[in-house]
């Protein structure tokens, strides 16, 4: 299976490089970053930096899709889908430099689009702590309903079981979003 490479107005999602590991190291160093993500440690070594790389160089593209997200200086984050058949579950992080700009709206809404048009998906689901209101309003922007609360683990902070909230997306009943959908898969 090729590498899904998707484009939207201002970003492109590709595959991860080997030069990403600089910026993915400093941007994801940062506290702010890893404590909203439920598997990024912190601090995050030079070590850990090159062992996400390449588990995101090498994953299996069936069930397994890891995208770094470029808007045209370099790496600024990154959005997966995981575990895809019929659902898939979306799971994001961006440098904090990068907050507030729509890029992570722009991002989701790039891969809900392929993760229907391409995949076939019927439900995608995300999971984001409390203490998070950017991203709600990233999915409640992309469609996403709430559903339940749980609690979830945070490498970052130490395992302690964080209090979250479940969203959900049907994507047999959503909309393509033509206005960012993606110019093209390579």
């Amino acid at each position: 299976m090729i590498f899904p490479q998707l484009q939207t107005n201002r970003l492109i999602l590709r595959a991860f490089l080997p030069d990403d590991y600089q910026r993915l190291r400093y941007l994801f160093s940062d506290y702010d970053v890893a404590r909203m993500t439920a598997s990024f440690p912190h601090p995050l070594t030079d070590d850990g930096a090159q062992k996400l790389i390449s588990r995101f160089m090498s994953q299996n593209l069936k069930t397994d899709v890891v995208w770094a997200i470029d808007n045209g200086t370099g790496f600024i984050g990154s959005i997966g889908a995981h575990q895809i058949s019929d659902s898939a579950s979306l799971g994001y992080a961006l440098g904090k430099y990068y907050w507030g700009r729509g890029y992570m709206s722009e991002a989701v809404q790039a891969v809900v689009n392929y993760l229907k048009i391409e995949r076939c998906v019927e439900n995608v689901d995300a999971c984001v702590f409390l203490e998070n209101p950017a991203s709600f309003r990233v999915l409640l922007k992309n469609g996403f309903a709430p559903t339940t609360l749980c609690k979830h683990a945070c490498v970052s902070r130490g395992e302690d079981e964080i209090d979250t909230q479940n969203f959900t997306l049907n994507l047999v009943q959503a909309a393509v979003r033509p206005q960012l959908a993606m110019a093209g898969t390579n």
